[in-house]
């Protein structure tokens, strides 16, 4: 199983089968899909479904951060409250590796298999034992390739002369290590399941969008044939790995490779979440802005270098950077004269109403919430793009409609479906860092275009990303229709376990050829305790990312 972040179906069929040739190899001896994820498409809760089978408000991980009031703190995968598939195969006896994918910190500790947690662990720069289990998987790890590391491309440094242009070449480097590493560890044994994650795919789409597509309106003014041609190399370094991964594992091999969202262009238009709903009488920003935790945060992220970086965000056991992020957030806002806020999050658009008894300073009775809704709905479906004066927000929905599961608080209130602009997403950008004034639009300067880590990048999520499965038990079917949790339901029957009744997903038969009588798989394992005292360290690395704006 080969996971490659963002991954857009659209983009492959668009550079066709002569570039990608191995992609379409899958493709066309199995079953291909724009794979639907969960929405919104973000990172985090996409792949814990697929790594889980379950529906978000059952595995409880929605986003980086988890909100307590008017607080945030970083929790990645320790928020997770289920077990992954990899658990349940390793106490079925299955051998199996999972390498890598993010919200895996800390590394579940497999009986038979290995474990690697992916980049938003709290290991910067350079990982550490807590990284890998068994542990002594770190040392064979580092004495035979060198200790692994991550932050070889500072996305705080895009502005840099040169920097874009190298980054594919970085990206194509990082692929190539991961490939040599992942293919020592596949000889090592005979394995059941072995699953590998590329980011370098998501990467790509984010900063190198705008030099790919001609009609994209952050495209530069002038652009080398080089720079034209940055998306498609890390495409095909990816595609030539999964080639020689497929060629590795053996022709009997059973292949699956699934991205958890896609990836399109960005508009040179913002959006302030909250000025707009100021606009509507909906919330009331503070008579002072509080801009200062932005400013820190400006600064240390993009003028510290990264070493310092990760000191600073560590001190007091990492309160500074949760407390930098929800000031960023939420301090500039009036909450005791304000009925509902967003924390204005790019790649997960949502707002929470301010609810009495649940909230520090709730103003919504309960008795009001139905009412309350129907009043945010109606005004936000009433907005208009001003340039072109067309709707903005395709559906405002309730978290219920979309989820189901004991962890529901989690999610916001409600979750907004917003319309492209000609094809290219609105950019979200947090209130507290806008410039003077109350207008909830602005469109963006040329500086800005090429966009930073935390800030609206060129290339955005999409709803469907990819996916193609093949081998023995695979059909060639051709396209068809399929979830990202199905590819987990289809992934434990093609290894001939039964599906759990939980899994959110359906087994994808019109792909599959007669498949054996299904064993009994036990049921779901609690977690280890103790999790949640590392979510400090998680903290400080997801910080020192800067994911969050």
């Amino acid at each position: 199983m080969i996971g490659l972040d963002g991954l857009d179906l659209g983009v492959v069929e668009q550079f066709g089968a002569e570039c990608l040739p191995n992609l379409y190899g899958v493709m066309n001896r199995g079953a291909h899909a724009g794979l639907e994820s969960v929405q919104p498409p973000a990172t985090l809760p996409n792949w814990t479904t697929f790594l889980t089978g379950l529906d978000p408000a059952q595995h409880g991980v929605f986003d980086f951060t988890t909100r307590c009031g008017y607080q945030v703190r970083f929790t990645a995968g320790t928020a997770r409250e289920a077990p992954t598939v990899f658990q349940r195969l390793d106490r079925l006896g299955l051998r199996c590796a999972c390498l890598s994918f993010p919200a895996t910190w800390p590394p579940e500790e497999l009986e038979r298999g290995v474990f690697v947690s992916g980049w938003d662990a709290p290991v910067a720069f350079e990982a550490d034992r807590s990284f890998m289990w068994p542990p002594s998987l770190y040392d064979e790890t580092v004495e035979r390739f060198g200790t692994p590391t991550f932050d070889d491309v500072d996305e705080f440094r895009t502005d840099a002369p040169g920097w874009i242009d190298c980054l594919p070449d970085a990206l194509v480097r990082r692929v190539a290590r991961k490939e040599r590493w992942a293919r020592w560890l596949l000889a090592r044994q005979d394995w059941d399941l072995f699953a590998v994650y590329f980011g370098e795919s998501d990467t790509a789409s984010h900063y190198l969008w705008a030099h790919h597509d001609p009609k994209s309106p952050r495209r530069p003014k002038h652009i080398s044939s080089d720079q034209r041609a940055g998306l498609l190399r890390v495409y095909q370094a990816l595609d030539e790995t999964v080639g020689r991964l497929i060629e590795a594992a053996g022709s009997q091999t059973e292949v699956t490779l699934l991205s958890d969202h896609g990836s399109g262009g960005s508009s040179d238009k913002v959006l302030y979440l909250n000025r707009l709903l100021a606009e509507h009488g909906l919330l009331t920003f503070k008579a002072r802005s509080q801009r200062g935790g932005a400013r820190l945060k400006e600064l240390a992220l993009r003028r510290f270098p990264p070493r310092l970086r990760e000191r600073v965000f560590r001190i007091g056991n990492a309160w500074l950077p949760s407390r930098l992020e929800s000031n960023v957030r939420f301090g500039a806002i009036d909450m005791e004269n304000t009925i509902a806020f967003s924390d204005e999050l790019n790649y997960f658009p949502g707002i929470y109403l301010n609810m009495a008894g649940r909230e520090p300073k709730g103003t919504v009775h309960p008795d009001k919430r139905h009412e309350t809704i129907l009043r945010i709905r109606a005004a936000l479906l009433e907005v208009r793009d001003p340039w072109t004066g067309r709707p903005v927000f395709r559906d405002v929905v309730r978290r219920q409609e979309l989820f189901d599961g004991p962890y529901l608080e989690r999610a916001p209130d409600l979750l907004l479906d917003l319309h492209l602009d000609d094809n290219y997403s609105y950019n979200l950008m947090p209130s507290a860092s806008a410039p003077p004034g109350r207008d909830p639009w602005r469109i963006l300067t040329d500086r800005e275009k090429l966009g930073k880590k935390g800030r609206s990048l060129p290339g955005s999520h999409r709803s469907h990303g990819f996916m193609a499965i093949g081998g023995p038990r695979v059909r060639s079917v051709g396209r068809i229709d399929a979830h990202i949790a199905d590819v987990t339901a289809t992934l434990l029957a093609r290894l001939g376990v039964s599906v759990p009744s939980s899994f959110q997903g359906r087994v994808l038969w019109e792909a599959l050829e007669a498949s054996d009588a299904a064993k009994a798989l036990p049921d779901a394992v609690p977690r280890k305790s103790g999790v949640r005292g590392n979510e400090a360290a998680v903290e400080a690395r997801l910080r020192a990312l800067g994911y969050v704006e």
